[in-house]
């Protein structure tokens, strides 16, 4: 039970899990965070316009009564502590001299009150101002006892401040009316939405939980299906490709990539086998003919001497044929290995081609093939020098094999700042465009029976193009049938491992 629940969380599923139950909590959270502060504050707002409005209205009373409360003739100070008791709270009414003439309380009437905010709205400076009082438990709200013609300013909340109508030209207040009101029903309400909110979060947790759990599941199905089709290559079905159906862009795009690497397995498969045929039926050839031969010398009796001669030489042939193709392919298999290690010198490459071509020169002699070496310049380059003089050395032999009697063979070396090249061309046959390809293939043949004739194995070309590469180099080709070939190598002039 340890062990899968360990597996769970190192799994992608677990990183669904989390980053969705994460991330839908945050939202649930924040949103309802910001409703809650925003009713809040709306319902803070509604009951201090309220109080305002009753309070500009007491004050315009107040005004047409002459600041007459006690008068027998109005009912004005009952309404005052109507008013008060409405409120929970008190109402204090001062005249211009700055006297209480009205407290709801009695505590502070036929006293002066001189405060800041007080004066402050006397002399006309600000409009209603509003404040907090013992630690948000109550709002103060200042009003001030204007004449007719000068209507007060809606308030601000936040212990602002809001300048009455005309700015800097506003008159002098006739008095001001202070209101104190509890609100504490604002707290209640506030916390029974709050219990609220509580339940509301606890079912979203609850929802979010479900549904994290289920992405987790759903999610991953795409991937689980991929993982399932891997399995079923890995059992050897190589010939089937990956095909899955509603999956995601990302996922289609991995199933895509490893259908990619299954044709490449497909093609190195492929040809390992035809290697392999290919190896066999170029070892068996010169031991059947062998074969032949000396079954024919034991079917006979008393052969003759010169016979006898004739055929041994001939298996003596078979023999160094078997013995070049053994040597070719212990030399390709060398330069197959990744491990191989060049033997990295310091070679001057004009003197190298120089005596690459004056050993060819007698086998060019014989077909009367002109061989021409072409330096632009003088070149040293650091490289192996016995790998890629049997690279130069198998393209210049190609170039006298499958060129023409009298023809020619031009050998060009040039180099820049960064690479040296060699470029082999001949008068030769050519190779057709739809060979040109396949040359570098090991025991490729563009013509069998010549490739026989002039003693070749089929893996020359490759061989170059392994030592080549061993290089960090390249090779490229431009042959056109019946006018020639030319190979062309581009090799670093410093080795970087």
């Amino acid at each position: 039970m340890v062990r899968r629940l360990f597996r769970f969380i190192k799994s992608y599923r677990f990183v669904i899990f989390i980053t969705f139950f994460l991330v839908t909590m945050l939202m649930f959270f924040a949103f309802g965070s910001y409703l809650q502060n925003s009713y809040q504050k709306k319902t803070m707002e509604n009951k201090i316009a309220q109080v305002q409005g009753q309070c500009n209205i007491l004050a315009s009373q107040v005004q047409q009564n002459n600041f007459l409360i006690s008068s027998n003739m109005t009912n004005l100070n009952t309404e005052i502590n109507q008013l008060a008791n409405v409120l929970e709270g008190r109402i204090i009414i001062v005249d211009s001299n700055y006297l209480v003439i009205k407290d709801t309380y009695t505590m502070e009437q036929g006293r002066y009150l001189i405060s800041k905010d007080v004066h402050e709205i006397m002399i006309g400076k600000t409009g209603t101002k509003t404040k907090t009082l013992l630690q948000n438990e109550y709002i103060e709200i200042l009003v001030p006892i204007l004449d007719s013609t000068n209507v007060p300013q809606p308030i601000t909340t936040d212990n602002s401040t809001k300048p009455a109508v005309g700015g800097s030209d506003t008159k002098q207040a006739k008095g001001v009316i202070i209101c104190v009101f509890a609100i504490g029903e604002l707290s209640d309400t506030n916390e029974y939405m709050r219990s609220q909110a509580d339940i509301l979060y606890g079912f979203f947790i609850f929802i979010s939980f479900v549904v994290a759990v289920l992405m987790s599941l759903i999610l991953p199905l795409p991937i689980r299906a991929l993982n399932r089709k891997l399995q079923h290559v890995a059992e050897g079905h190589l010939d089937e490709p990956i095909v899955l159906y509603h999956s995601y862009e990302e996922v289609q795009d991995v199933t895509d990539t490893f259908n990619q690497i299954i044709s490449k397995i497909q093609v190195l498969e492929s040809t390992r086998q035809e290697f392999v045929s290919n190896v066999s039926h170029e070892l068996k050839t010169p031991i059947t003919s062998m074969k032949v031969l000396a079954d024919s010398l034991l079917m006979q009796e008393d052969v003759p001497a010169e016979m006898y001669r004739e055929f041994m030489g001939d298996i003596a042939e078979e023999i160094d044929r078997e013995n070049k193709i053994i040597t070719d392919l212990l030399t390709l298999v060398r330069l197959d290995k990744q491990v191989t290690n060049l033997n990295i010198e310091t070679v001057n490459i004009n003197e190298l081609l120089e005596l690459l071509l004056k050993r060819i020169q007698p086998i060019a002699a014989e077909r009367e093939i002109d061989i021409v070496l072409e330096s632009m310049r003088e070149v040293v380059a650091e490289i192996d020098s016995v790998k890629l003089s049997l690279a130069f050395s198998n393209l210049i032999e190609n170039a006298v094999k499958y060129n023409q009697n009298g023809g020619w063979v031009h050998v060009n070396l040039d180099a820049d700042h960064k690479f040296f090249y060699v470029k082999v061309s001949d008068s030769g046959v050519g190779i057709p465009e739809d060979c040109q390809d396949k040359v570098f293939e090991r025991f490729y043949r563009v013509d069998k029976a010549r490739s026989r004739d002039t003693g070749g194995t089929g893996l020359g070309l490759a061989i170059t193009r392994n030592a080549i590469l061993m290089h960090k180099g390249a090779i490229q080709l431009y042959s056109k049938q019946g006018e020639g070939t030319t190979f062309t190598v581009r090799i670093p002039l410093i080795y970087i491992s």
